[in-house]
């Protein structure tokens, strides 16, 4: 192979995977942040224009309403299809004016994950153990928990062993202490090793004696590591001093803003309809004028190659933000098909599903399906809610659970969470419901959970043990 042939053959590698790359920012995306991405677009790509407002007055006010019409005619029928995922009506210009300055006004504080991404910008790691490390940061929560464990991260994305556990070494070293963690006593541990605590009774409090913790029986605890009460008096000082929430310096309660990448509404026939958001999206299309001065021969050569350069840029950004759309909108009716006792009936009826047998569904890979979830959210009757938060693990159910009457099958973690809270909230507080007794409890729903599941689910939901519970 000649060396021209092996350059050009590496540009075109080069090339694909940026376009891959501007690809997958595009999809992960959140709302905003996809909004930010096309305005800075348009102002640094001369390709590119924002299309007029397209509601019937805009048209008729318009300087050139019949052109407008014709041109709005052409982009309709283009192949790549954008009418499809844009409104058919759009606010008056005076009403889209208002909502531009609103969301323009939104001054969002830097999230957790933006702030720990920059860490790991400058992390000496490489190769598949730093891109172990970004996955992982994209799998915490607002609290810097994971919401999956590296070992399910490891096996659904292959990476080896040793990566994930190198980029998860890394990560529990970046500020704030404690993120990383599977769970609250696992974040203290992480935060007190940071300190240079280790050794310290504080450690082996938490480490050996987390129940006698929660259940404030400290000379029991003093008992156990035979050490004097008061000992154990002082190290609970040093633990009061971590933080339970890690995030909490960058929780999104700063930007109550959220945007909706989807509504889910039932129709009159009774049809869940799924909707994309569009309007908060610039509408963008190819500038003509420039379009021309680029097919002109007269033009300088250093302008024409500019030109092209950001021709292909523009058409990329348009493809990539189409796929976006679609591949939200089919992730999005996926879901609704899958929870539809959900969406008509509650929480409560929410069921274990994976984002694999979504994936197999789409015809996708499953790491595309974790990327669509990043940060998307759907509106429907029972509020906002984050794409990720349905897929989970599953809890065998049996008798009446389903509506569908279907016999056995696997309730979603979340759902019985719900019916969890709602047997503590009607308990007598004089006699709270040990785990023993709400696993007892959700068995006589039909649903088959042990109590260490139980006390599980009831630490993820920041809830009391019983023997804290009385007499709140």
């Amino acid at each position: 192979m000649s060396e021209v042939s092996l350059q050009h053959g590496m540009a075109r590698q080069m090339a694909a995977s940026q376009s891959m790359q501007a690809g997958m920012q595009i999809l992960q995306a959140s709302a905003l942040e996809l909004k930010q991405l096309l305005r800075h677009a348009l102002e640094t790509n001369p390709m590119l224009e924002e299309l007029p407002d397209a509601s019937p007055e805009a048209l008729e006010d318009g300087p050139d309403g019949d052109a407008w019409n014709e041109r709005e005619d052409g982009w309709n029928e283009r192949e790549d299809g954008w009418n499809e995922f844009t409104p058919e009506g759009r606010p008056p210009a005076e009403a889209a004016a208002r909502r531009d300055f609103m969301y323009e006004s939104i001054v969002a504080p830097e999230s957790l994950k933006t702030h720990l991404t920059a860490q790991a910008q400058h992390s000496a790691l490489t190769g598949r153990a730093r891109d172990a490390l970004f996955l992982l940061i994209d799998a915490l929560d607002d609290h810097g928990f994971l919401t999956e464990s590296p070992q399910e991260l490891e096996e659904r994305e292959c990476f080896s062993m040793r990566d994930m556990q190198e980029a998860l070494a890394v990560l529990r070293g970046m500020d704030p202490p404690g993120v990383g963690a599977a769970d609250l006593r696992d974040s203290l541990l992480i935060q007190l090793e940071q300190r240079g605590l280790k050794r310290s009774l504080a450690f082996r409090l938490v480490k050996r004696c987390w129940r006698e913790l929660a259940a404030h029986k400290y000379e029991e605890a003093a008992r156990l590591l035979d050490v004097e009460p008061e000992a154990v008096a002082e190290a609970l000082e040093v633990i009061r001093s971590l933080t339970p929430d890690p995030g909490c310096a960058y929780a999104p309660g700063g930007n109550p803003h959220l945007l909706p990448d989807v509504i889910v509404e039932e129709g009159p026939s009774g049809v869940l309809d799924v909707v994309l958001t569009s309007e908060y999206l610039p509408r963008l299309s190819m500038n003509e004028r420039y379009m021309e001065l680029m097919a002109e021969s007269s033009g300088s050569r250093e302008l024409r190659q500019y030109l092209r350069k950001a021709f292909r840029e523009g058409q990329e950004l348009l493809r990539a933000l189409d796929m976006r759309q679609e591949t939200v909108l089919r992730l999005a009716r996926a879901i609704v098909r899958r929870q539809e006792d959900f969406f008509r009936f509650g929480p409560s009826r929410l069921k274990a599903m994976g984002m694999e047998e979504v994936a197999e569904e789409m015809g996708v890979h499953v790491s595309t399906v974790s990327r669509a979830c990043r940060d998307k959210y759907l509106l429907c009757k029972w509020g906002m809610k984050e794409l990720r938060s349905f897929f989970s693990a599953g809890v065998p159910a049996e008798g009446d659970v389903s509506s569908a009457g279907t016999g056995a099958e696997a309730m979603a973690s979340g759902a019985v969470q719900e019916l969890m809270r709602r047997l503590i909230a009607e308990e007598d507080s004089s006699k709270p419901l040990s785990d023993a007794r709400l696993a007892a409890a959700l068995q006589e729903k039909g649903v088959n959970i042990a109590r260490r599941t139980v006390a599980k689910y009831r630490e993820q939901m920041k809830i009391l043990p019983a023997s804290l519970r009385r007499g709140i």
